[in-house]
C-alpha cells in the first residue's frame, strides 16, 4: 500500500488529504506557481546532513515530507517551505549552499512560508483540532 493510500484510510477529521486540497490552491496564488512539483509523502526523512521533516531536490523538481506523528499544520508549514524552495529553483535562484542555516534563500523560505500559514489558518481554523498523524498499523 502507497503512504498516500495509507493517509486517506487513516480516521481522523480533517484529514491530512482534505487539507492538502485546500492548502495547496492558496499556496500556489501566493507564490504564483502554476505547476506544482512531485510531493512524496514518507514516513521519516533520512539526511546525513540535516535532520529534516522535508527536502526539495531542485534537480529532480520533487518535494520531500516526512509525515509520522506530525500535526497536519506543522506538514503543510513545511509543505510551504518546501514550495518557496521550488519556486526559487524556477527562478535558478539555488545554488550548493542555498540550504546552509541562515543564508538568505533559506530565510526567505522560512520568512514565506510562515505568511503563507498564517493566511490558511486564518482561513482554516478548524484544522488547529485535527490530531497527529499516525500511520502504525492499527
Amino acid at each position: 500500500m502507497k503512504i498516500v493510500e495509507l493517509v486517506e484510510s487513516i480516521e481522523q477529521e480533517p484529514n491530512l488529504v482534505e487539507m492538502l486540497g485546500k492548502f495547496l490552491p492558496l499556496a500556489m496564488k501566493e507564490l504564483d506557481i502554476n505547476v506544482l512539483p512531485k510531493i512524496k509523502l514518507v514516513l521519516h526523512i533520512e539526511d546525513a546532513e540535516q535532520p529534516t521533516f522535508g527536502k526539495f531536490v531542485n534537480e529532480d523538481s520533487v518535494i520531500y515530507l516526512g509525515i509520522e506523528d506530525r500535526h497536519p499544520l506543522d506538514i503543510l508549514r513545511t509543505l510551504a517551505h518546501e514550495l518557496v524552495h521550488f519556486k526559487q529553483g524556477e527562478e535558478h535562484r539555488l545554488d550548493a549552499h542555498s540550504g546552509e542555516t541562515g543564508s538568505p534563500i533559506e530565510n526567505e523560505a522560512h520568512e514565506i512560508a510562515g505568511v503563507i500559514m498564517r493566511n490558511f489558518n486564518k482561513q482554516n481554523p478548524q484544522f488547529f483540532k485535527a490530531s497527529a498523524v499516525n500511520i502504525r498499523s492499527k
